[in-house]
């Protein structure tokens, strides 16, 4: 039984606003088909005392941690701030993105 019917291809091409024939239709019904009986597959694995693997190069992450730091110099903030188009209250103004000002 297909996992996918061609409605639901032609749902998927709306949203990524791709235009499709219907032999490109009848063929990714099929591919994506596929691919989700594989999934299926995969799923019947038995993983019990598997652990997750999360990285496999063993490597550690290259950026730095997330750590408050000392308070930035308020003359160095303030020419910073003066160097923007547009400022208020030592803060850089920007366009609004919701609307609001």
């Amino acid at each position: 039984m297909p996992k996918i019917t061609e409605k639901e291809v032609e749902h998927i091409a709306e949203l990524a606003r791709i235009r499709l024939t219907d032999k490109e239709k009848h063929k990714f019904t099929e591919d994506l088909g596929n691919i989700l009986n594989f999934v299926d597959k995969l799923s019947e694995i038995d993983t019990k005392g598997v652990e997750p693997l999360s990285n496999v190069t063993g490597l550690d992450s290259v950026f730095r941690k997330d750590e408050m730091r000392a308070e930035v110099d308020p003359e160095k903030s303030k020419r910073l701030v003066e160097q923007a188009p547009d400022s208020k209250d030592n803060y850089v103004k920007v366009k609004s993105v919701f609307g609001e000002e």
